[in-house]
């Protein structure tokens, strides 16, 4: 007598229960090397990542240190577009807020970080 094993793939499922398509939620991480009262724009570190963050009218936002296209410094960027882009001061490269996509540079992406603020601690999580 052979025994026969149900595949779970074929009940489109993975590990404890997750069915495939779902999306998982990114963790919420503390934010260091900044405070809510801080003058930003401002470095910071999450999860051991350098990161910028600047001060939105929609609220804290944050994104790689560096430029993708010459590695120059986000510091010094400016939003643009109403805030809804930043612009690399070096070379005029201009990003989505949203996603990080490329405006003016195809090809080219920086990470975005989600920031928020809860009993005076900052998190911060990936937002692309």
């Amino acid at each position: 007598m052979s025994t026969i094993l149900k595949s779970h793939a074929s009940e489109g499922l993975i590990g404890a229960g997750q069915k495939t398509g779902e999306t998982t939620e990114r963790p919420w991480q503390i934010l260091t090397g900044l405070r809510p009262d801080s003058t930003y724009p401002a470095r910071a570190n999450l999860a051991g990542e350098g990161i910028v963050v600047f001060r939105t009218k929609s609220g804290l936002r944050g994104f790689q240190r560096s430029c993708p296209h010459m590695q120059a410094t986000m510091l010094k960027a400016e939003l643009t577009a109403n805030e809804t882009m930043i612009r690399c001061s070096f070379h005029a490269f201009t990003f989505k807020l949203s996603d990080g996509k490329g405006v003016n540079c195809p090809g080219f992406r920086l990470k975005v970080y989600e920031i928020k603020e809860e009993n005076g601690v900052l998190y911060g999580r990936s937002a692309s």
